[in-house]
């Protein structure tokens, strides 16, 4: 019995594809067999709906292996390609050969006359001609040969490829065996539904801003991949944002056993190194948070009316644990594991635009969007393209999992907001007391405006904490700026009116015992 798939539902990982067919039956006791079903298939999760005057009496699902399915015809026209490239290839080879051993045979008999005999100029310059035209023919159609394998053989690597692609595409002959029960001829329709392996979605962004005033265009479409081994033609298309593979049971508690620890020897070495990756990592996490692009201002044209996309035929669905937006066109997508871009919703967010410096990891401003009312619209964590006053300026990333009512993006670097960091050498000082040391740091910030216009700026920094007693941090002066005690962090909110510079200094003093060595400063 034949069937086509008619509806998917794609989730992050996996997909339930739907099937369905028409068959005619006979009074009595059917089997209906559905052939070509994917591989990677959830037999546990093969469900049936049978319509028509018939009684569903069984459903069991095989795996055959003695009779492979029929081969596409994609893969036999590659399989043709391939075998004609290996056929020139050796053609050419044998050639090749053949050349080679005439010169060989040249190169071999080159002695004129016997060695007694003589030969007379004449002769000598007829015989050398030949040699000379011969060899330099013979050089110049290996050349050429070599060149035309070079080029087959790319091709001969290519066609391999995709042949050996669309072989682990193509499927085992499995299959559904219906039983359906029938009190005379009638008219049967199968609705069969599966979950599959290799299929899933993940969100990606576009973001657009004009970079001073106006809200955040926000366009939310998804790259979906499959590869089954069976294409989805112009299916009802479903994205869902929950994850079958991550299970429905919950977690239970173990009961937590405390003790004591046993002191053992570590390498100086190796808690070094284990440190210098702890600092390295916090600050590849505070990087992350900011993104290379640029700024600018675009001046409004008028412009065409934009073409419908996909996303104007969406339909968003809060589901009991999650959400699922129905794509209201056909949609196809070929069993070929590459990303095929679905557009699902487009909105406007209201956003306000501020700078941000954090010049001990960036001598850099960077410019922050700070996005509201963006809660109700079932974003996932994604790569996000960021497009400012028109022009593409770099990736960010849309972090939606967090508890906070706004949602801060990056938009990149503002080159016109020079920012500088520098070792104050008058207070670099370093002093004994008694058994301690006290060694002074300070650091000097330097804010210049070149816009023409004011910029609100928050400037970050921070003071080291202390891991034990015996060090302290003491003596701090922050110039205006609020100090977190908790984590450090030393925060300023500044005004830069245009073409201003405005300093800002950070210092502190660091006692810890003379007979120590102090690291993390």
């Amino acid at each position: 019995m034949d069937t086509q798939v008619k509806r998917v539902t794609v989730f992050l990982n996996r997909a339930q594809v739907t099937n369905t067919g028409r068959a005619s039956v006979d009074a009595g006791v059917t089997e209906l067999v559905l052939e070509g079903l994917p591989v990677q298939l959830d037999e546990r999760s093969v469900q049936v709906n049978p319509t028509g005057n018939v009684t569903l009496l069984s459903v069991r699902y095989e795996q055959n292996f003695l009779q492979s399915a029929g081969k596409p015809k994609e893969l036999q026209r590659l399989e043709d390609s391939l075998q004609s490239y290996n056929g020139r290839i050796r053609t050419l080879t044998d050639q090749r050969e053949v050349l080679q051993k005439e010169e060989g045979l040249l190169q071999a008999n080159q002695s004129i006359g016997g060695h007694d005999a003589g030969i007379t100029a004449a002769r000598l310059k007829e015989v050398a001609e030949y040699y000379r035209t011969r060899l330099l023919a013979i050089r110049r159609e290996i050349q050429t040969v070599d060149l035309q394998l070079a080029i087959l053989r790319d091709r001969q690597n290519q066609f391999n490829s995709q042949v050996n692609q669309a072989r682990s595409n193509q499927q085992a002959n499995n299959r559904v065996i219906v039983a359906v029960q029938a009190t005379g001829r009638a008219q049967v329709g199968l609705e069969v539904t599966y979950l599959v392996m290799n299929a899933g979605w993940e969100p990606i962004y576009d973001l657009r801003a004009s970079g001073n005033q106006g809200p955040v265009q926000l366009q939310y479409k998804a790259n979906v991949r499959q590869n089954t081994g069976v294409d989805w033609n112009n299916v009802q298309l479903t994205l869902a944002t929950t994850n079958p593979a991550e299970g429905a049971q919950k977690p239970e508690l173990d009961p937590q056993r405390i003790g004591f620890v046993q002191p053992r020897s570590i390498d100086a070495r190796v808690m070094g190194r284990a440190a210098g990756v702890s600092v390295l990592e916090d600050s590849k996490q505070q990087l992350n948070e900011v993104v290379v692009t640029g700024y600018g201002v675009k001046r409004k044209e008028a412009v065409a009316a934009p073409a419908m996309s996909t996303s104007d035929y969406t339909e968003a669905v809060a589901t009991t644990l999650a959400a699922e937006f129905k794509i209201g066109i056909p949609f196809s997508v070929p069993s070929d594991a590459k990303p095929h871009t679905v557009d699902i919703q487009q909105h406007s967010l209201t956003t306000t635009y501020a700078h941000t410096a954090v010049p001990k990891l960036d001598p850099t401003a960077f410019l922050v969007a700070h996005l509201t009312n963006w809660e109700n619209l079932k974003l996932l964590p994604g790569e996000a393209n960021v497009f400012l006053a028109g022009t593409f300026t770099g990736k960010s990333y849309l972090n939606p999992e967090q508890t906070r009512d706004t949602l801060t993006l990056s938009l990149g670097r503002d080159q016109n907001v020079v920012v500088q960091r520098e070792r104050m050498k008058d207070y670099q000082k370093r002093s004994t007391l008694g058994s301690n040391i006290k060694e002074q740091v300070g650091y000097e910030i330097s804010l210049r405006n070149t816009k023409a216009q004011p910029v609100t700026i928050t400037v970050e920094d921070q003071i080291p904490l202390s891991t034990t007693s015996e060090i302290e941090v003491e003596d701090i002066e922050t110039n205006g700026g609020t100090l977190n005690k908790e984590t450090g962090k030393v925060t300023w909110q500044l005004m830069l009116k245009p073409n201003e510079t405005v300093k800002r200094t950070l210092r502190y003093v660091v006692k810890y015992p003379k007979n120590r060595q102090l690291s993390g400063l």
